[in-house]
């Protein structure tokens, strides 16, 4: 089967993407990605048997950010209009797989003019992260586009519209599958689960000869997070619980790693400063991936500790799963997904999300029994090996999808 998928971003670096295509063409699937390209990129390019097509420029990011303005008008995004009709032509596409819901629109009227399956691939609650995303944010021009254009009402009702389109609609987690049958009353027959889940080989980043991250700092105990800083990360909660967690562990060191604006990391810095916390946390920038997985694999803990509200009810991040094959502790605020998993499987903690005392006693406890957080971690690693959570299982529902579609 032709399976034409529609990425605004940059292929191969969307994991989760990558992953999707790699193993459909793994199965005798021949993938086309059309997505963005940057100045250094081929416009064609084989990836790993994934036919990539980069067509979509933009000349910067501030008209990047007019392009995606002028998309939410009437949700068709013009540069991937008048792309699709030569796309579906020339690859012979029989379905469009569409990642994300601000593609959704132009990629249902291509594909409806040809006659083609439809895809709709949703990598999280769009609407809720619409709202999520830009609360901290202090530029007044910015609050207004995003008030008039990206508002969780607009943005919610437009979902309500376009998934009942579709046919077939891919979810991340049980919860979102659970959210769209309830919110917006589509057949659980339409709804297939495929999750952040990682490849096994993941495992073989971890190098435990390479020189650690933390060199210099053997003494502490490392708590960190990597990825990124936005409001929903529930970083905040943690910094506030280093209040607390240093009175009981004096040696203890949150590190806080990954990219973020000038507004969500001065935001974060005087919370630091307002607690007088500067000997206990540090922010650091964005770091290459060899730095990442060696951070994960030298932290006495590892943490995710989202905030509580639509968006994050809806996921689970990749760092999850990578944490996991990492075989250090995992500590997680209790939304429900992650909750869940954390449960069900017995492989890391979980604490009251937004709530510093309870993440505090946590790491406390992490901390006193640690040798019983390393045999969740054991638990984790080994599930994640020869078990349910790897990408080799659960892209099983892909495949099936897929090998069973019916024109």
């Amino acid at each position: 089967m032709n399976i034409g998928m529609l990425l605004n971003g940059n292929y191969p670096a969307d994991i989760r993407v990558r992953k999707e295509a790699e193993t459909l063409v793994e199965n005798n699937h021949s993938v086309f990605i059309l997505c963005k390209r940057n100045p250094d990129e081929k416009v064609y390019e084989v990836v790993n048997g994934v036919q990539v097509i980069r067509k979509i420029e933009y000349r910067s990011l501030s008209h990047e950010g007019i392009i995606d303005v002028i998309a939410s008008v009437g949700f068709v995004h013009p540069f991937f209009k008048n792309e699709l009709p030569y796309f579906i032509k020339e690859n012979k596409i029989e379905v469009l797989h569409v990642h994300d819901l601000p593609l959704a629109k132009t990629a249902f009227l291509a594909a409806k003019k040809k006659h083609l399956k439809t895809v709709l691939d949703l990598h999280e609650n769009y609407p809720a992260a619409l709202m999520t995303w830009f609360s901290w944010r202090k530029n007044p021009l910015i609050r207004i586009k995003n008030k008039l254009f990206f508002s969780y009402n607009r943005w919610r009702k437009y979902e309500a519209r376009i998934i009942k389109k579709f046919d077939i609609l891919i979810a991340v987690v049980d919860e979102m599958k659970e959210r769209l049958i309830e919110q917006h009353k589509v057949s659980e027959n339409n709804i297939v689960i495929v999750p952040n889940s990682e490849k096994k080989e993941f495992i073989n980043n971890f190098d435990d000869s390479a020189t650690s991250y933390f060199t210099g700092l053997e003494d502490k105990f490392i708590i960190s997070y990597v990825g990124g800083f936005g409001p929903h990360r529930g970083l905040h909660t943690a910094i506030l619980g280093m209040k607390y967690v240093s009175k009981k562990i004096p040696n203890a060191l949150l590190v806080l790693v990954g990219p973020a604006n000038n507004d969500v990391r001065n935001h974060l810095q005087n919370i630091i400063n307002q607690n007088n916390l500067q000997d206990f946390v540090e922010i650091r920038g964005r770091e290459p991936f060899a730095n990442v997985v060696n951070i994960m694999n030298n932290s006495s803990v590892n943490i995710i500790p989202h905030i509580s509200n639509e968006h994050t009810e809806s996921a689970v991040p990749h760092k999850f799963f990578q944490i996991l094959l990492s075989g250090k502790p995992l500590l997680v605020s209790d939304c429900a997904p992650m909750k869940r998993l954390v449960n069900q499987f017995e492989i890391g903690t979980y604490f009251e999300s937004e709530n510093p005392e309870s993440f505090a006693s946590s790491i406390a406890e992490i901390y006193t029994d640690y040798d019983v957080a390393l045999e969740k971690s054991k638990k984790g690693n080994n599930e994640s090996l020869n078990g349910e959570l790897n990408w080799e299982f659960t892209s099983k529902n892909l495949v099936h999808l897929y090998d069973n579609l019916k024109f």
